[in-house]
């Protein structure tokens, strides 16, 4: 696990690169195929729960044209789900916690009181995008997880009010004050391949 904390003038967030061990994502994609299932009937539709949490557009649809679940409303245990058992590392890794601490005096302040978050599970496929927004949280941390990643292309993770990029790497976190504005780029993908995105929105 790789961790570039990064501070510019109005904020503070951490890149993480291999986030996860190769023995969590083994389970993580298991996981992820079965929960296919469930987002190959959406027809490109949300869950309620999600249709709620996504940032609206002027007509009042969605800003992301991909499929997405609420996974905390699918298990009651959590550590019968391995994404909502693992993403526990975002608070209980030291050097995670730390890191985005110390990336600006007001992630400092509010990145020890988190006392809840919610997880999205995003699927992306070819031609879908996600449109600038907000998030109505604390924090968002958004990890990239990418199936048959040689067929990817485009998808990249951005702050557009920064001319920031980050790509789109595989097993990658971005942790990040929610009131950044950020978008994800169309992707572009073959046959199988996909982008997948865990969202953490994290609440004081």
């Amino acid at each position: 696990m790789k961790l570039i904390p990064e501070t510019i003038k109005d904020f503070g967030y951490l890149k993480i690169f291999d986030l996860y061990s190769d023995t969590e994502l083994k389970s993580i994609w298991k996981e992820i195929f079965y929960l296919d299932c469930v987002m190959d009937k959406m027809d490109g539709q949300s869950t309620i729960d999600m249709e709620d949490l996504r940032a609206p557009t002027d007509s009042g649809g969605s800003k992301m044209s991909g499929e997405g679940l609420f996974l905390d409303n699918i298990y009651r245990n959590r550590e019968h789900s391995a994404i909502l058992s693992s993403n526990r590392k975002l608070f209980t890794d030291e050097d995670i916690s730390k890191s985005i601490r110390d990336t600006h005096p007001s992630n400092d302040n509010q990145y020890k009181c988190i006392n809840r978050d919610l997880t999205l599970l995003n699927r992306y496929s070819n031609t879908q995008e996600y449109a600038p927004h907000t998030d109505s949280a604390t924090f968002t941390a958004i990890t990239i997880l990418l199936h048959k990643p040689k067929q990817v292309a485009g998808g990249d993770f951005n702050f557009p009010d920064y001319d920031i990029s980050f790509g789109c790497k595989n097993n990658s976190c971005l942790i990040f004050p929610s009131w950044v504005s950020h978008s994800v780029s169309k992707l572009r993908c073959f046959g199988e391949a996909r982008r997948y995105s865990i969202a953490q929105l994290m609440f004081v």
